[in-house]
Order: structure tokens, then sequence, then C-alpha cells
């Protein structure tokens, strides 16, 4: 693929992310490990407690299998993300402005040690309802969602 093949895309803001709760989006080769797992409903975050929370939930309506998500400006400042003209008709985009990141989070034990995988965001069509997960081989698998403080 060359460099006029794919075009770097804004993220948009997390804002934007309040049209899809409630939606379902689907994901027409699902997500990777999870083939057949192609429509998910999108919701934001219940933390029990009333607070707000950066955290929306991706959960399959094909299995019992749901995803934390959260937008890449809760995590990274500089995430750019080059999109293919292929991925840009597979996701039937007519406006970059309709399309929108979100990162999967990997919880674990300790907060401390809970990740972001940066090198498979999934992007989602906020139009058509549209989503899919890109491989970015430059940007790590685990970042950690909190950093360390400094000294």
């Amino acid at each position: 693929m060359t460099n006029s093949d794919q075009r770097s895309i804004a993220i948009a803001a997390e804002s934007e992310l309040i049209g899809l709760l409630g939606k379902e989006i689907f994901f027409p080769t699902g997500l990777l490990g999870f083939p057949s797992c192609q429509r998910f409903n999108f919701n934001r975050f219940n933390s029990g407690d009333g607070s707000a929370s950066p955290f929306f939930i991706l959960e399959s309506a094909d299995q019992e299998v749901s995803f934390p998500l959260i937008h890449p400006d809760v995590v990274a400042r500089d995430y750019p993300l080059e999109i293919s003209a292929e991925v840009m008709s597979s996701l039937d985009v007519h406006s970059d402005a309709d399309l929108v990141a979100m990162l999967i989070v990997t919880v674990r034990d300790r907060v401390d040690d809970t990740t972001v995988n940066l090198q498979g965001p999934l992007i989602i069509n906020t139009a058509s309802l549209i989503g899919m997960q890109l491989v970015v081989d430059e940007h790590p698998l685990r970042y950690p969602l909190l950093m360390p403080p400094v000294q």
C-alpha cells in the first residue's frame, strides 16, 4: 500500500460518542480472536456510584463477551491513525467526521497494571454504524492506562 492510498484521520472527540449510546454496531469481520462476534451494543460503563466514567462497554449480541473501551484522547495525546482507502470503503465512510476510534482496555487485578491496546484500535463509522478493528504495528499492544507519577 502506498502512502497515497492512506489518509490520516482526526479522531472524533469523546463527545461524539454520545450518539452511539444504545446503538448496535456491526463489525463485518468481527474482532481479533472473535470473528463470529459481529453485532455489538455500545453503552457507557456504569460505575455504580453515579459518577461519570470515561469507559464504555462493547457487548456482543452474538456471544456472551464484552470489551471495556476508552477514547484515545483520555490515554494518549498523540495517537495518529492512518486509514487506507480500502478501510474507508469497507466502513462506508462519506466524511472523516463520521469516524471515531476506541481502544480496548485490558483490566487487571491491580489498577496500576491495567493497559489499553493501542495496536488494535476499533474504528467506527457513527453514521452507518459499521466498525472494524485495525492492526497498527507501530503502536504498543499494552500501553499503561495510568502513567506512573513523576518523581
